[in-house]
This record gives C-alpha cells, sequence and structure tokens, in this order.
C-alpha cells in the first residue's frame, strides 16, 4: 500500500449555490458527510477550503479531487473553472497551494457524477420505466440543480468507462407541443436563444413560472421562488404552479431522451441534481417516461432504455473519492 494510498482524500462539489467539502478515509468508496458552505458568503474557493480545512484539524491529505459547475479550460499554466452561476474562478493551482497537494484532479461537476455511476447501489436508484441497461454500453446523466448538467459514460473495450465532459445544459430548448412551442415563443422575446438550462433548473422553475403566466394572463402575481413553486403544486394552491411543474417534467423527459439517442445510452439514462428527489410524489413518473419515448420513429428503441431516479444524495463526491485515488 502506497503512502498515498493510507492518507484521507479531500474531495469537493462546488455547485453556484452551496460548496460540499468532505474528507474519504483510506479504503473507504463513499466519503465521510459533508461540510456544506454558501458560496455566497466566501469570496473565493481558496476562503471557502481553508475554513474547512480548519475545521477537520488541517490533516494530511493524500489526493484531491474538486468539481465545479462551469467548462473545464486550461492555460498555459493551469486548469480552471469560470463558474457559470457563481463569480468564484476555481483553479489547480489555487486548490493546490491550500492543500499541499501537488496535482489536483479538477473536473465538470457532471462528469464526477457520471463516474460515480458504477459505484452506486441498487438502493441508491429508482428506476422509471424501460428494460434491464445493456452492460458495456453507454450511459447518460442530466439533472436539473442551480444549472442544468450533462454527462455521460462512454465503454472502452476493457470494460471501463470514460467520463464525457460538456455543456449539454446549454442546447437549445425544444418544445414537444403547441404549448411549449408558444412558451418558447414567449421566451424568445426576453432571451433570444433559449437553452434547455434555461427553463430546467431551479432559476429555471421560476422563470417558467412566469412566463406560463404571461401567456394567459394569470391573476396570480408576485415572484415565487423554485421552493415556493414546489410548495404550491404540491398543497394545490396555485394552478399555476401545477402547471409549471408538469412542463418542467415534460421538458426533462423529452432532453433525457435526447441525450438516450445522441449518446446511444442503452446503459440507461441517469436523473441527477438536487430538485427532484425533494418532490416526492409531485415527479410524474408516467409523464416523465412518456415525453422520455416520444421521439417518432425512434420510440420502440428508447422504450427498451432504462431511466434511472438518483435518490443518494451527494453522488458527485463519490465519483470525485474514485477520482482523486487514481491521481
Amino acid at each position: 500500500m502506497s503512502a498515498r494510498t493510507t492518507k484521507p482524500v479531500l474531495v469537493a462539489d462546488i455547485g453556484g449555490t452551496n460548496a460540499r467539502f468532505a474528507l474519504a478515509q483510506p479504503g473507504e468508496t463513499k466519503p465521510d458527510m459533508p461540510t456544506v458552505l454558501m458560496t455566497a458568503l466566501y469570496p473565493t474557493l481558496e476562503d471557502a477550503l481553508k475554513t474547512f480545512l480548519d475545521e477537520t484539524g488541517n490533516p494530511d491529505i493524500g489526493g484531491v479531487a474538486i468539481c465545479a459547475a462551469g467548462p473545464v479550460q486550461a492555460s498555459r499554466r493551469e486548469a480552471y473553472v469560470e463558474m457559470t452561476n457563481c463569480p468564484w474562478v476555481v483553479s489547480a493551482d489555487a486548490i493546490a497551494a491550500a492543500t499541499d497537494v501537488d496535482a489536483p484532479i479538477l473536473v465538470n461537476d457532471f462528469t464526477a457524477v457520471a463516474v460515480s455511476l458504477p459505484h452506486l447501489e441498487d438502493e441508491d436508484v429508482v428506476q422509471i420505466g424501460g428494460n434491464k441497461g445493456q452492460e458495456s454500453a453507454p450511459i447518460g446523466v442530466l439533472g436539473p440543480g442551480t444549472g442544468l448538467g450533462v454527462s455521460g459514460l462512454v465503454p472502452h473495450s476493457d470494460g471501463e468507462f470514460t467520463a464525457l465532459s460538456g455543456e449539454g445544459g446549454h442546447v437549445s430548448l425544444a418544445p414537444g407541443n403547441e404549448r411549449e412551442i408558444s412558451l418558447l415563443f414567449q421566451l424568445m422575446q426576453t432571451y433570444g436563444h433559449v437553452s434547455a438550462e434555461r427553463v430546467l433548473c431551479g432559476p429555471g422553475m421560476e422563470t417558467l413560472y412566469a412566463a406560463l403566466g404571461a401567456l394567459d394572463g394569470s391573476s396570480e402575481t408576485g415572484k415565487p421562488t423554485a421552493a415556493d413553486i414546489t410548495r404550491m403544486a404540491q398543497d394545490g394552491s396555485s394552478p399555476l404552479a401545477q402547471e409549471t411543474v408538469e412542463v418542467f417534467t415534460g421538458l426533462l423527459g423529452s432532453a433525457a431522451g435526447d441525450l438516450a439517442l445522441t449518446l446511444g445510452a442503452q446503459g440507461g439514462v441517469y436523473l441527477a441534481g438536487g430538485i427532484l428527489p425533494r418532490w416526492g410524489d409531485l415527479l410524474n413518473h408516467r409523464l416523465l417516461r412518456h415525453r422520455f419515448e416520444a421521439k417518432g420513429r425512434f420510440k420502440s428503441y428508447l422504450a427498451e432504455i432504462p431511466l434511472y431516479l438518483i435518490t443518494a444524495p451527494d453522488v458527485a463526491l463519490i465519483g470525485l473519492t474514485s477520482l482523486a485515488r487514481r491521481s
């Protein structure tokens, strides 16, 4: 056993709203309970990282893997992420300086989620239709949180997988019925280009609520948060909130089907992110599955592909633990 494997590794999932830090102990595939820090309370990643390390007694670390919500870019000197929904710049050099680890790993947040998939147990997911996924076939993953993350796993001939790093959440939104066509036109008046992430994320729920209300001249007033919209849909106090959740679900199912076709994801498509697990019975599995398969001539192809809802928390940290141990 190398000296590195006898030390804990540090993993961190940097989102637009919260940053989750954890240590994974030697021999463990899953990290300790994470410490959650609000990004808005810290000027930089380094400040938040110092807080976490101080709280954990500044341990001797054997590896570091960090993911962030944005594309990983490279200058001549270092890899870095300019956060999409937060003012932080996450750089490999700064992480190395803060942790005394020479070669920290920096990946997109949904790349880390994708890497976690082979490590999930049956109780970590709920299957929504389809059959058993094909072994050694591509796998897709997407999920709404502060943004819309998208990734996948592509198999090698030796049975291993490579995780994709992309920005699939920013593809153009594709309406699937007349109501959604009207919605797209409404959104285009404000935004010009309308991406999937424009509506399929937490802030996107708020945008969707306002746009649907504007289409019908709704009498509902105010600017509810995504949490408010979810609550009003659950208690039945707002027809507009209920339609917002329904349209969100349909568009998400359609986006998942598009991803399955793009990747040939016969190993399955996984839904992740912080929103859906909190919905409970509000998530209409039948509608989600219907829109997943509603691709004309390829309906029968998609009908075989399993769709999974990930219910386990902090799965990106599980993927990061695996990556940190490879460094």
